[in-house]
């Protein structure tokens, strides 16, 4: 598509908005009137600025030139470009073997009105028991005395008085029998496979297998001293849904559960202030879902997701306990990213279901946005300054989100309406690299922004504090994670323990029941990820 066919498209939706009185004159600064010059000029201006400038945000201060990098990142796994028109069904996939490292994962034909979520299992395993890895501890061979055991194969956190052993992006401890290398001090077990029952600390199995295709996930702290990380699943045509895995307070795992089934490439999503997960569909008529972490209560869906979309992963500006704000975003160039207010209140799990307004984001230029009651022209936007927003994360007064396609991390001041971005593929300190599509985005307990990767040879978890430092915090370098992208990244309520994903794990055909496998990783100091590293230099 051209220049003047993209103009066309966007001067056509501005006038198809007036026309609905949905444009002007009711968010934002548009309310006055004072800024319809600015938006007249935004749709005639296609292309950002390309002139370099130094910025700087309340969580970067790096140089970088502004000039939209061209999209040489091939489209993420299972994320085609889906027709923004609405449409209740979808052409069946067609399988493609792993060698081809890419996948075109579409709902199958099927009435999607008629899929209602169930706390019950949705069919029996697929009975293919192949998996690379093996659940249990593994770890460093130069390390491997340096863990206790207990429980079989659970990992006891080694007291926090002992001499720091961490050394972030110090990529030296190569866990062959994984394919993987991790941080120095730091150690790492499979906790499940794919297709496989999870093993828990009694010894047994539990009742269902691990999910394929993991996805998005968070953890939640439970009342007796544990936590259960919640974790989706992006299998297709109605197979994805949400699953739980629970530890007891000394990390071992107790259970592992079905909250949420018969739904469709559930992607990633994010916590709420009143502690439950939101999980989002990622096709056409997407939905976003809200979940009880411990089940007690039966999963509904929300007002977030509106008529449908491409949803990706959810942040939450809790600043105002009593009307905490909800922002959304789209995998999707045409997308959206849109911003829910509920009604003041005490919030409660019936906040996404009750009124609110929803706004979307609208980039006025390279420095200002603002917030639009019109979706068409906030689809414009996006289209132009950050196509395919993937994770999404919030802290301060800033809204922080990656775009895949640009391979950017923008920050938005909420309070100022002003954003700064910098790319996400810069050198890292130490060893590692990171070439492909930012994934997932979320923090721990400090000043680190974790995000995980989509593609290429080496994905893998990294890591960017508030000096713009980056660095791998693992990597993986076996074949059988070529074109694999790493997902689920969580942190123990204490923060000493992660949690990640890859998603297909060295399976045979993308998108099938037997791809995926979760892992935990642990700082062999027994401190927070967040916290003090050895002091060298690289």
């Amino acid at each position: 598509m051209n220049f003047h066919q993209y103009a066309f498209i966007a001067l056509l939706a501005l006038a198809e908005c007036a026309q609905l009185g949905a444009c002007v004159g009711k968010t934002g600064d548009f309310n006055k009137g004072r800024d319809l010059k600015k938006q007249e000029v935004f749709v005639r201006r296609l292309k950002p600025d390309t002139k370099s400038r130094k910025k700087s945000s309340a969580f970067f201060d790096v140089a970088y030139n502004s000039t939209i990098i061209s999209n040489k990142a091939k489209s993420r796994k299972g994320s085609p470009e889906v027709d923004i028109t609405p449409a209740m069904t979808a052409k069946a996939p067609s399988a493609k073997s792993r060698s081809a490292q890419s996948r075109d994962i579409v709902a199958a034909s099927m009435t999607y009105d008629t899929l209602v979520p169930t706390a019950s299992p949705f069919g029996p395993p697929i009975a293919v028991p192949t998996m690379l890895p093996t659940e249990g501890s593994i770890i460093p061979d130069s390390v491997n005395n340096a863990m206790d055991r207990s429980g079989g194969d659970q990992l006891t956190p080694s007291p926090t008085n002992e001499k720091v052993k961490f050394r972030r992006g110090d990529l030296k401890n190569n866990v062959r029998r994984l394919g993987i290398k991790v941080s120095r001090g730091m150690g790492v077990r499979v906790v499940a496979t794919a297709n496989k029952r999870v093993k828990l600390a009694n010894g047994l199995r539990s009742s269902l297998p691990f999910h394929g295709m993991p996805d998005g996930a968070a953890v939640f702290p439970l009342s007796d001293g544990g936590y259960v990380y919640v974790s989706n699943s992006e299998m297709d045509s109605g197979r994805g849904g949400v699953y739980a895995v629970y530890f007891n307070k000394r990390g071992d795992v107790v259970d592992y559960k079905m909250l949420l089934s018969n739904t469709t490439r559930n992607c990633a999503g994010g916590t709420t202030p009143f502690n439950t997960w939101v999980s989002c569909e990622e096709f056409a008529r997407g939905q976003c879902w809200q979940v009880d972490p411990e089940g007690r209560r039966s999963s509904e869906m929300t007002v977030l997701g509106g008529e449908g979309g491409n949803y990706e992963a959810v942040a939450c500006d809790d600043r105002n306990p009593l009307q905490p704000i909800f922002y959304v975003t789209e995998d999707f160039k045409f997308g959206a990213l849109r911003k829910f207010t509920p009604v003041e209140g005490l919030a409660s799990w019936d906040t996404l279901n009750g009124p609110g307004t929803t706004e979307y984001l609208v980039f006025l230029d390279d420095k200002t946005f603002t917030w639009s009651l019109c979706d068409d022209v906030a689809r414009t936007s996006q289209s132009i300054y950050f196509p395919n927003v993937e994770g999404i994360d919030f802290k301060d007064g800033i809204l922080y989100f990656v775009s895949k396609r640009r391979l950017m991390l923008y920050a938005l001041d909420l309070d100022n309406n002003t954003y700064t971005m910098a790319p996400t593929n810069e050198a890292l300190l130490g060893g590692g690299e990171f070439k492909n599509s930012p994934d997932q985005l979320i923090r721990n307990e400090g000043d680190f922004l974790y995000f995980t990767e989509d593609g290429g040879k080496t994905p893998g978890v990294y890591a960017v504090d508030s000096s713009g430092q980056r660095f791998a915090i693992f990597e993986a370098y076996g074949k059988q994670y070529f074109g694999d992208e790493t997902t689920g990244l969580a942190f123990s309520p204490d923060g000493t323990k992660m949690y990640a994903c890859f998603q297909d794990c060295g399976c045979e055909v993308s998108g099938e029941g037997d791809c995926g496998c979760m892992l935990e990783f642990e700082r062999l100091d027994g401190r927070s990820f967040d916290g003090e590293t050895l002091n060298l230099r690289f």
